[in-house]
């Protein structure tokens, strides 16, 4: 009989360990379960703190001011041989001159963007409301020609100094946005090879510090020969190029008390 009670107690012990390392091990596994969990939902809810998407969606973005021009089909031709997207922001009259390879633009799924119509600081400058005149007239150009009706603009040599708050003020009203820049390429002062490789060491510099640049070029017959060895160095890189939108939030000069109204006299 005290043999069996022993047992008996032996047992109950050998019971008890058991469930005791059962919960424990259960305690374990869920504990490591529910702090999955909470790095999923912590996770989840980290790509939804943003209301308005980011630059995030692509690595870079190349834009061409001042086109359409008798090379843009050449230029289109370059970019699709190396599978890289781009937004042109494009003058109304030349709109008009190229209207087939604004059509173009729309069918293989460039951006299409506003640069007005003038591209005279005197005339796109010359009062508070000649901005937004010049930008919708160059809406409806486009919008005639393809059906899309753009409100991405970019201002001629930029929105600073000339593009005062009230001129800001008036575009913003007609749900214009403005598209600025934060690397320039200087395609328009090198005009060799010397543009490429300043605009190569701008972009490492960016994206390794996190961020996705918006980069100024122009739809001009210098590019074409030396457009080739940065969309290469793009492409060996593995960067990802994407269109500009309306959903994105514009990279955008601030005036910080610099933006005055031009006067003719300055030059």
């Amino acid at each position: 009989m005290a043999r069996r009670r022993r047992l008996n107690r032996r047992g109950k012990i050998a019971v008890g360990l058991l469930v005791a390392l059962t919960a424990a091990l259960f305690f374990f596994l869920g504990g490591n379960d529910k702090g999955e969990q909470q790095k999923q939902v912590k996770s989840a809810s980290a790509g939804m703190v943003q209301e308005i998407p980011t630059l995030e969606k692509s690595d870079l973005y190349l834009t061409f001011d001042d086109g359409p021009s008798e090379e843009s089909g050449l230029l289109l031709d370059l970019l699709n041989e190396f599978n890289m997207k781009a937004t042109f922001f494009m003058l109304g009259p030349h709109m008009e001159d190229y209207s087939d390879v604004v059509k173009r633009m729309k069918e293989e799924g460039f951006g299409l963007a506003l640069h007005g119509t003038s591209h005279q600081t005197e005339d796109i400058y010359s009062g508070p409301l000649a901005p937004l005149h010049e930008m919708v007239e160059a809406q409806a150009i486009l919008e005639k020609q393809t059906g899309v009706r753009s409100s991405l603009i970019r201002l001629p040599y930029g929105s600073v100094p000339y593009l005062t708050v009230e001129m800001r003020g008036n575009l913003s009203q007609k749900g214009f946005r403005i598209w600025d820049w934060d690397i320039d390429s200087r395609d328009w002062e090198l005009k060799d090879e010397r543009f490429v490789q300043h605009t190569m060491e701008r972009i490492e510099h960016m994206i390794d510090a996190g961020e996705a640049p918006v980069i100024l070029l122009h739809d001009r017959p210098e590019l074409i020969d030396y457009l080739p060895e940065l969309l290469r160095f793009i492409e060996t890189k593995g960067y990802k190029t994407g269109v500009l939108t309306d959903e994105m939030q514009p990279v955008t000069f601030h005036c910080e008390g610099r933006c005055r109204s031009y006067v003719a006299d300055e030059g």
